[in-house]
């Protein structure tokens, strides 16, 4: 999948240290998990793809606009490649290709908009 996803004109590859896991919130289910630390994702014609242990599968709806808002988001292209640290933070790292633009690899241990596309990722 991963050879398949770099091929894509647009591919994201996410991870997150969140440092201890978050506990879980309040009337959570037994079946409940933290938001998985890492995920792989293309953009086709029919929207954003995430990679599964079953294949590809739709992105959330809600998250793929996300990521669609902070790619456009011109701000987003002109934040540093590197976050400096805010206090438990952690890091959100990614490798982001889309056409026209430079593959983009950044280091995010604070909120930015690299942050927010890594959670937004993770969620889809």
């Amino acid at each position: 999948m991963l050879a398949e996803a770099r091929a894509a004109p647009t591919h994201l590859i996410v991870k997150r240290f969140v440092g201890m896991a978050p506990p879980p919130p309040p009337g959570a289910g037994a079946d409940w998990g933290p938001t998985p630390a890492a995920a792989l994702l293309v953009r086709r014609a029919e929207g954003w793809m995430v990679a599964t242990a079953a294949g590809w599968r739709r992105a959330d709806q809600e998250a793929a606009t996300e990521l669609e808002r902070i790619i456009a988001d011109p701000g987003f292209w002109s934040e540093p490649a590197y976050t400096p640290p805010c206090p438990d933070f952690g890091a959100s790292l990614l490798l982001l290709k889309v056409p026209g633009r430079s593959e983009t690899v950044r280091n995010s241990m604070c909120m930015s908009s690299t942050s927010r596309m890594v959670e937004a990722a993770l969620r889809a």
